[in-house]
């Protein structure tokens, strides 16, 4: 009989519970766009011999774009899924191929077009802390995975040279150089950190500035400032 009393008593304490969050849970959709900052690692050769070192990531700045789904489960607590895209990176310049010392070669140097470029890709799952609203304004703090795509393309050049003579005349080597383009594509886990400024406008519909941070398992890192409109339900 006790044992019955005290199931009941979960029961209806369980249940009770459960209406209290459904009645303070709030769904949201958001469309945001953003500046992508990215900082990578890299191994700088000096000095480059015959100036055929492979490009390393690109370093720069560009735009994205996403959209997101989540939910507040009380005021100060929300977990969030969204997919940002962000252009692609590049950089394109000519350089000039080193010939190796005591190598003769009465004509200009051989030059070669070099191509870098990269792009990233992000899934993240995140749950967000946020502290009281002061007047309109709500801040929040997220963090969590990303699933990071990435996509990676880099020129690589290799140089020959053959030497021809004819009869008397001395031996006058012929350069060539075979550039190739490597395409590598990446697929890893990494944590996010972000932090917003939910201005809202009305019940329904929060304009939302907003910083993110992507690092871990990139070999750099990747920011990104940027606005989002979020409505709510």
């Amino acid at each position: 009989m006790k044992r019955t009393l005290v199931v009941c008593v979960a029961l209806s304490v369980a249940l009770n519970l459960a209406r209290a969050a459904s009645a303070q849970t709030r769904i949201y959709v958001s469309g945001d766009l953003f500046a992508e900052i990215t900082r990578m690692s890299r191994t700088t050769v000096t000095p480059d011999e015959i100036g055929l070192s492979i490009t390393g990531p690109v370093d720069g700045v560009t735009a994205g774009g996403g959209g997101r789904v989540g939910a507040f489960f009380s005021p100060e607590w929300s977990l969030e899924l969204g997919v940002d895209l962000a252009r692609t990176i590049s950089d394109a310049r000519t350089l000039t191929v080193r010939l190796p010392a005591g190598l003769f070669f009465p004509f200009p140097p051989p030059q070669y077009q070099s191509r870098t470029s990269a792009r990233f890709s992000a899934t993240s799952v995140l749950a967000g802390y946020h502290p009281p609203a002061r007047g309109r304004i709500h801040t929040g703090f997220r963090g969590g995975i990303s699933l990071m795509h990435t996509e990676r393309v880099s020129t690589t050049a290799n140089i020959s040279s053959v030497f021809t003579s004819l009869g008397r005349v001395p031996a006058v080597p012929r350069i060539s150089v075979l550039t190739t383009e490597a395409t590598t594509i990446g697929n890893g886990l990494t944590a996010t950190l972000a932090a917003e400024a939910a201005i809202e406008a009305s019940r329904h519909f929060a304009v939302v500035p907003e910083l993110r941070v992507h690092a871990g398992g990139l070999g750099g890192f990747v920011l990104r400032p940027g606005v989002a409109a979020r409505w709510l339900w």
